[in-house]
């Protein structure tokens, strides 16, 4: 029964996102002044050795990711600091798993929207698609399994907001860090050899990175490796969360919720 009720908020969640337009047209012009201002840079200083499309179309990629994953992280906090996550403790299913629901299914309406419109744009922009082009569609599972993952995180650093009063700060090292680690900008084939390797064992570059790089080419081995590493994240994302949720439920009983 739990399960048919984060579907229903999942479902619930797609038709309040395709109704609110407001927030995903501003997403959009980012998305869309982002790749303009990146394009004509690479056009000006090329990277070496790469195809001049294919920086494009990366970027294209993890910002498609990125910008899709909605705030869940406010919400959460919002709800804790005026005390209204005290209606949804007593129901039967997870506030926390209801949050991760409807988050999912605002991820998959932006995440639509934000095809349909970066295509022909990073078309234009980039002049073309990539030379190697066949790993591209497999951005999209990717993608899906990348949003699990960025709003699992999102709603750890959400319930946070138990113990802190603003999570911001949080959120602020959890975005750079996806900037960074996950090779944002660009492939984290252009970073020195060290960096590389840190970024290899942190789940910013499987988030970012592995979804972008099938703009770089088609690598059988590559793409199954991205998609076992965020699985693998996400479960272990899953398991933090799990502890951190059981721990705040703790501190809010002793305090009389």
């Amino acid at each position: 029964m739990s399960a048919l009720a984060y579907v229903a908020v999942g479902r619930i969640s797609i038709r309040q996102a395709l109704v609110s337009r407001t927030e995903t047209l501003a997403r959009l012009i980012l998305y869309g002044g982002i790749l303009l201002v990146f394009s004509r840079l690479w056009k000006i200083v090329p990277l070496d050795g790469a195809d001049p499309r294919a920086p494009v179309w990366y970027l294209a990629v993890t910002e498609w990711v990125l910008l899709s994953i909605p705030a869940i992280h406010l919400e959460i906090e919002r709800d804790f600091a005026s005390g209204d996550v005290a209606y949804f403790l007593p129901q039967p299913v997870s506030y926390v798993g209801l949050k991760i629901a409807e988050g999912f299914g605002s991820y998959l309406v932006r995440l639509s929207v934000f095809l349909v419109f970066g295509l022909p744009v990073t078309w234009l922009l980039a002049g073309g698609f990539p030379v190697e082009v066949r790993g591209l569609p497999f951005a999209i599972p990717l993608a899906l399994l990348a949003g699990a993952l960025g709003i699992v995180a999102q709603a750890t650093i959400g319930v946070l907001a138990i113990w802190l009063t603003d999570v911001s700060p949080l959120y602020w090292i959890w975005q750079k860090c996806c900037f960074f680690l996950g090779g944002l900008i660009l492939p984290l084939e252009f970073y020195p050899a060290w960096i590389r390797e840190v970024a290899r064992w942190t789940p910013f570059s499987a988030l970012l990175y592995g979804p972008g790089r099938t703009a770089l080419g088609f690598d059988r081995a590559a793409i199954a490796e991205a998609a076992a590493l965020l699985v693998g994240w996400t479960a272990v994302a899953l398991v933090l969360l799990r502890v951190v949720v059981a721990r705040g439920m703790r501190v809010l009983d002793v305090n009389g919720g």
